[in-house]
């Protein structure tokens, strides 16, 4: 069985959005993780219309300083279950996704694999069991790696294949660097560019939504990015037509 063939579309979001993201993460209790991954939940919910969803996220599962130093793969897959259901403000909603959160990184020594041999799901080649989109968000601190008599320097490299069915990859950078930056994974047999490009759209606008009034409800938060506001409410509703009076001349 081939690996989905993929593609990625990078997109920067400002630091003035990052930094008032932090400010709600912060007034709520939450990180900023919490809340992408909340707004990224809620983005689901809309699309599919399902109250019930799974996101998978990795952890690199060095919680004991012991482990800080060892050369090794501690990397573990943690499936967060979020409950969208009763239409909560997003407020509401963010603190379901602390308490997932904070339950799941709790037991993050459970492999993932032990997971699935426990529940068993139903299994099918096309897809990874669980969950078949992922989170990501890096924010560790990064220094230069050095070695002596070498100049080293980070290559990109693109597989041109894809994990998931979507993954979305996101960076916080220092204030002097930006806000937030990333990209979206995506398996490009089903999904296209544009398609994704409008996820992207519509996930920015969420967040943007979440930042300016966190007590709106789910089904009150925009989506819609103001170009495609434009098309829906101009473009597409432009639908005068110009008509001949008749005269009637007995």
């Amino acid at each position: 069985l081939r690996r989905p063939y993929g593609s990625a579309l990078r997109f920067v979001w400002s630091w003035h959005l990052a930094e008032r993201l932090r400010t709600v993460s912060r007034e709520h209790g939450a990180t900023l993780f919490m809340t992408l991954l909340a707004a990224f939940q809620t983005l689901l919910g809309l699309y599919s219309g399902r109250r019930d969803l799974l996101v998978g996220s990795p952890v690199a599962n060095r919680g004991r300083s012991e482990l800080e130093g060892l050369v090794g793969f501690f990397a573990n897959t943690l499936v967060l279950r979020t409950d969208l259901s009763g239409d909560p403000t997003f407020r509401e909603l963010l603190a379901r996704e602390r308490e997932v959160s904070l339950d799941a990184y709790g037991h993050q020594d459970v492999p993932f694999e032990k997971l699935v041999d426990e529940l068993n799901p139903p299994r099918d080649l096309a897809r990874t069991p669980l969950f078949q989109t992922m989170l990501i968000l890096l924010n560790a601190p990064g220094g230069a790696l050095e070695l002596p008599g070498l100049k080293l320097q980070n290559v990109a490299i693109d597989s041109r294949t894809s994990k998931m069915e979507t993954t979305v990859y996101l960076t916080e950078r220092p204030v002097e660097k930006g806000g937030l930056d990333g990209f979206v994974e995506y398996n490009s047999d089903l999904f296209d560019r544009t398609t994704i490009a409008r996820l992207i759209g519509h996930y920015r606008t969420l967040l943007s939504a979440v930042a300016a009034n966190p007590e709106l409800k789910l089904s009150e938060l925009p989506l819609l990015t103001p170009a495609e506001r434009e098309r829906a409410l101009v473009e597409w509703n432009a639908t005068a037509v110009e008509t001949l009076k008749r005269v009637d001349r007995g």
